[in-house]
């Protein structure tokens, strides 16, 4: 693993920046008159709580079969609640009315029986609500089990957990899979406070010898990685999601990844906090107007409740930070700024560093797969003869759907200049390691793309290449050549991925503008 790039130091304006709580009228209206202390009911607390981006990803891929009455419209899966209610020191997750597993009554209020526990003397209900939303996705979801026998549905609890993040609410879910009797660890670039001694601090970077290694790399195997401050997953339901995902399993054995990550982070994430808060402000009224039958029903693990009961008695718990009838954990200041300013893998891949990479070894192989899929890629079929007798020809469908494969000057003459494509051709050779280092960068890119400029590459090893090298005007690689509407608009040099100087050239191609020349050369971003 390269060793890690310092983040760029910020310079933020001062906000005022607040964790977005609120109360949907029309969810409210549906689930609950009130969620005040009732003085003429045993009834003494209901509080819903909504989930909603990375978070209620990870909940519906990690219950899947539990989670079978989702909302009619499958685009309004984004938003999932659960209800809470308490009485008699015991709490309870609220049933859908026509729910016929089993059930449990808490002062007429029809609960999922295995959601049950309970409030130990000195926890207030209102913290018990609290923990049990907190743990619902980062610690139900997340936590290893060993399975004996398959005589129970979900076995015992061991392994080991990697919790990613330093904030408050990774504090406690770290503490939460150390009382289970899992084997913790928290990774944060600050000061962590913990409550409980049993849980591992590391670094992103782990001294070992004389160099710095990884925190995947210093852990070895591990069953759950809890990320608290980023997603790796792309797509609403993606199942394999980014290298990164698939290189925990292949290399640490780590077949849970739990993203807690809300919409509004994400945003902020995005957007930066100069125009992110408004957006994710915005994000959270449209919340506010949803229906209620727009919003789905979480049905969490058959162990929750057991697992909670350890949780309270242990004195783990996560304090409630409103009173209101809904309640979403929306996004922190302090999470926001520990993403952004997390070191950086130096290979250019913009992974944050101590998470898994590839490595030049894998590369070999991936070039190895790409180089066989070019000479593969005129396959002649023999059932097949044109008029005067020539044999035709069939192009191989590219296994990579985003980026379109350019080989020779003919290639690049019958994809982009005949079609007057506008396009990004990135040139590599064969013996370039930067170009295979930045090469899943820039399919991710491609991946990640919504307009209409077409991805593409090419190499320009050999006879045929270092003819298309030389009609594109280039002397070195990795280069980046750009067309509008068929024509060479420019190029870009760059051995590092992602680009300020390539992002800016696209931006000017897709707005009409002319190719800025000092995009062309620069210091690597």
């Amino acid at each position: 693993m390269a060793p890690p790039l310092k983040a760029p130091l910020l310079l933020l304006s001062t906000l005022t920046l607040q964790t977005s709580s609120f109360q949907p009228p029309q969810i409210s209206k549906f689930l609950s008159p009130n969620s005040q202390k009732a003085s003429s009911s045993n009834l003494q607390a209901k509080q819903t709580y909504i989930y909603d981006g990375g978070e209620l990803q990870s909940f519906l891929l990690s219950n899947p079969s539990k989670n079978a009455i989702p909302s009619p419209r499958g685009a309004a899966d984004d938003v999932g609640y659960v209800t809470f209610v308490t009485s008699k020191y015991q709490i309870g997750i609220l049933a859908d009315d026509k729910e016929t597993t089993a059930t449990s009554t808490i002062d007429n209020y029809k609960v999922y029986s295995n959601t049950m526990a309970k409030i130990p003397n000195g926890v207030s209900e209102a913290d018990a609500m609290s923990t049990a939303a907190a743990c619902l996705v980062g610690i139900d979801c997340a936590v290893p089990r060993l399975n004996v026998g398959g005589a129970d549905e979900l076995g015992f609890y061991g392994g080991k957990a990697v919790v990613v993040g330093g904030n408050e609410y990774a504090c406690f879910l770290a503490e939460g899979l150390a009382v289970l009797g899992i084997d913790t660890s928290i990774v944060s670039t600050g000061s962590v406070k913990l409550k409980h001694g049993q849980v591992n601090t590391l670094g992103p970077a782990v001294p070992s010898q004389d160099e710095e290694i990884g925190f995947t790399t210093a852990i070895g195997q591990f069953n759950t990685l809890i990320d608290t401050i980023a997603n790796e997953r792309s797509g609403s339901l993606s199942t394999d999601g980014s290298s990164v995902i698939q290189l925990l399993s292949t290399r640490h054995g780590c077949n849970t990844y739990i993203s807690t990550l809300s919409k509004s982070q994400s945003i902020v994430k995005k957007e930066g906090v100069i125009f992110g808060p408004g957006k994710a402000n915005a994000h959270v009224k449209a919340l506010e107007s949803k229906a209620s039958s727009k919003c789905m029903s979480m049905i969490p693990s058959s162990g929750f409740g057991e697992m909670l009961q350890i949780l309270l008695n242990s004195k783990v718990i996560y304090r409630s930070k409103s009173n209101k009838a809904i309640v979403t954990r929306g996004w922190s200041m302090k999470e926001f700024w520990e993403e952004t300013s997390w070191p950086r893998d130096s290979n250019g891949s913009g992974v944050r560093f101590g998470m898994p990479v590839v490595e030049e070894n894998d590369l070999d192989e991936v070039f190895r797969r790409e180089r066989l899929a070019l000479q593969r890629r005129r396959i002649v079929d023999d059932d097949e003869e044109e008029d005067d007798g020539a044999v035709a020809v069939q192009v191989k469908v590219e296994e990579n759907p985003y980026v379109t494969q350019i080989v020779g000057t003919d290639g690049l003459a019958e994809a982009i200049i005949n079609q007057r494509k506008s396009s990004v051709v990135f040139v590599s050779m064969r013996s370039c390691r930067t170009c295979k280092t930045i090469n899943p960068v820039y399919t991710k890119i491609a991946r990640e793309y919504e307009g209409d400029v077409m991805f593409a590459k090419a190499d320009a090893t050999g006879r045929v290449g270092k003819a298309l090298g030389k009609s594109l005007g280039l002397i070195s690689v990795p280069s980046f050549v750009l067309f509008r509407n068929g024509v060479r608009y420019g190029a870009v040099q760059t051995s590092k991925l992602p680009s300020d100087r390539l992002q800016k050239a696209i931006n000017d191609l897709e707005s009409g503008r002319d190719f800025d020349p000092a995009c062309e050369v620069g210091d690597d971003d």
